[in-house]
């Protein structure tokens, strides 16, 4: 899910829109942050949550 370019609808079609980059650039970002992140499916999707810490 995190890998570049990967895209979650099956059809990797990009005319239905995006690039595949958005949650790779998002784990970047929080990494270099050293903040936590956790994705999860619920019932209803998927939870994606990040965890700030003050230090």
């Amino acid at each position: 899910m995190f890998e570049p370019f990967t895209r979650g609808e099956p059809s990797r079609n990009r005319e239905t829109g995006g690039s595949g980059l958005g949650l790779f650039i998002v784990r970047m970002v929080l990494e270099l942050h050293h903040f936590s992140y956790r994705l999860e499916n619920t019932d209803d999707g998927v939870r994606f949550s990040i965890i700030f810490a003050v230090l």
